[in-house]
């Protein structure tokens, strides 16, 4: 009936303005952290005229972390308003063979700091229809968790396998894993496993939810499962690349 519908719409209208001030709160609670770190700083720079140099530098180096630290959840929050609007979805053929190759040349520095050994098993035609932008944030996204939330001296695993119509790219790794009553709220965003440490890792807890979103707007699914071994394995299943229906 209109007025069962009119309810139903009040009740949507109230839980989509709830979502969005808890939204905003927490984007103004991760914003708030690294400005007073950058406000707190220079105040000691400014205010200490006996400050002596070597200190003066380990203050500036902090500010610049702070500073990165706001540029990287402000790209994410970019990220997630160009998703929202469905922006840049041209599609083309992503050899993941090739995004694996490049993006592990690219964290190699990240994991030999924490002495973490990045190996790969990567299977043949492995390529897929997908936004090549997605493509490559998705894996960086994935690989830099694994290495940022492993144990020292620990190992990163990425697969890649063609089976019948799809390809599956596995990320695993030998962390601590994540607790079985977090696995279903990880792709929510804001959502932290564990809140002290993610932010010690520089994590903003909007990486995965980026992810999630990509990985459906591609058509594609993403599972994450514990390891036996200990750590956790992150699962993307592509429709593969035909190029027979693709041309």
């Amino acid at each position: 009936s209109a007025n069962n519908k009119l309810q139903k719409d009040i009740a949507d209208k109230v839980k989509i303005d709830e979502m969005r001030k808890e939204f905003l709160d927490n984007v103004s609670h991760e914003l708030k952290t690294p400005l007073a770190s950058i406000r707190l700083l220079t105040d000691s720079i400014l205010q200490d005229a006996s400050i002596d140099r070597d200190t003066a530098r380990e203050f500036v180096a902090d500010i610049g972390e702070a500073a990165d630290r706001l540029i990287h959840i402000s790209q994410e929050l970019l990220e997630l308003n160009r998703l929202d609007e469905g922006r840049d979805m041209a599609q083309e053929p992503v050899d993941w063979t090739e995004q694996v190759e490049k993006i592990g040349r690219m964290l190699a520095p990240l994991a030999e700091e924490d002495r973490i050994t990045l190996e790969t098993d990567l299977g043949e035609d492995c390529i897929v229809r997908c936004n090549q932008e997605d493509a490559s944030q998705i894996l960086r996204n994935l690989m830099e968790n694994a290495i940022k939330y492993n144990v020292t001296g620990g190992e990163v695993l990425v697969t890649t396998r063609h089976q019948g119509a799809q390809v599956l790219l596995s990320v695993a790794d030998t962390g601590v894993g994540i607790p079985e009553a977090d696995m279903p709220r990880i792709f929510e965003r804001f959502y932290r496993v564990d809140k002290a440490r993610s932010r010690q890792a520089g994590g903003s807890g909007l990486g995965l939810s980026i992810v999630h979103d990509m990985v459906l707007r591609n058509d594609s699914t993403i599972s994450v499962a514990p390891r036996p071994e200990g750590g956790t394995c992150f699962t993307v299943v592509f429709p593969a690349f035909d190029i027979e229906e693709d041309i």
